[in-house]
């Protein structure tokens, strides 16, 4: 009988990426943005709205949310907000319970989250000299996810109107991903004004409504692609007039063409 335990490890951090400590006006907006490594958000004090694809969260203070990569995100300030946020890369999978709603920390979990975020902060504020303060880092950050998965989530959607009304344009263009629609077809499909949809994307995103469109139009392209699709059965499904269209569309968004962006997937 053996007495060994093995150990699987599901996932790893192998980088930080960023770590900033912001202190906002009740005017701030983040400019919405896409990104590959995961992102961790952390209010210590007053509140904010969080934009996550469709979704618009209130976060409050000791609120925390974990962003996919790849997922569009921006942070909108509600009253003064102090936030805390790092991004990671891992190699692995992160338990699906961290991915989706708002974690509510009681003052152990706050206190823990800031003092491995100040290792962060050491970190790569010394320019990553310190490899064993990295794996420090890295370590405590894993344990403090895998305790985490096992609180609930919370969703704290924005129950304001301006937020019902972005999060149901923005849903009617992720359905219409691949339709290649104008501004004023989305605007009909949504019942709202042309100039009140790009109020309502100028106030969570700081980017315009097409702008957006096109982002996830290419989200869904580049996940065709890694399903094994052409340039020209992309082009096709995603009703772009041809595929050489499509190839400076893509080149124009992602600063590569396709045939050059699949060598990342390898």
């Amino acid at each position: 009988m053996s007495w060994m335990a093995y150990v699987q490890k599901q996932f790893e951090i192998t980088a930080f990426f960023s770590s900033y400590k912001f202190d906002w006006d009740d005017r701030y907006t983040y400019k919405g943005e896409y990104h590959a490594p995961w992102e961790i958000v952390f209010v210590k004090s007053g509140s904010v709205e969080c934009i996550e694809d469709e979704r618009v969260y209130t976060l409050q203070e000791n609120d925390l949310i974990i962003h996919a990569p790849m997922e569009f995100h921006s942070i909108r300030s509600i009253k003064n907000p102090s936030v805390l946020i790092t991004s990671f890369i891992i190699n692995g999978e992160l338990p699906g319970e961290l991915k989706n709603g708002i974690f509510a920390l009681n003052d152990k979990y706050c206190t823990e989250f800031t003092e491995i975020f100040d290792r962060i902060y050491a970190f790569r504020e010394r320019g990553y000299a310190n490899a064993y303060l990295g794996q420090e880092a890295a370590n405590r950050l894993a344990a403090f996810l895998i305790r985490l998965s096992n609180k609930s989530s919370e969703e704290q959607l924005s129950l304001s109107q301006t937020a019902a009304e972005y999060r149901k344009v923005a849903s009617v263009m992720a359905d219409n991903v691949c339709e290649n629609l104008s501004l004023p077809q989305i605007a009909e499909l949504c019942n709202i004004s042309v100039s009140y949809i790009k109020l309502l994307f100028k106030k969570y995103t700081r980017i315009t409504p097409m702008e957006y469109y096109a982002n996830l139009r290419i989200q869904h392209a580049i996940i065709l692609m890694k399903n094994g699709m052409s340039a020209s059965q992309i082009a096709n499904t995603m009703n772009f007039s041809s595929p050489n269209y499509f190839s400076v569309f893509f080149k124009k968004h992602t600063g590569e063409l396709p045939s050059q962006y699949r060598k990342h997937f390898k």
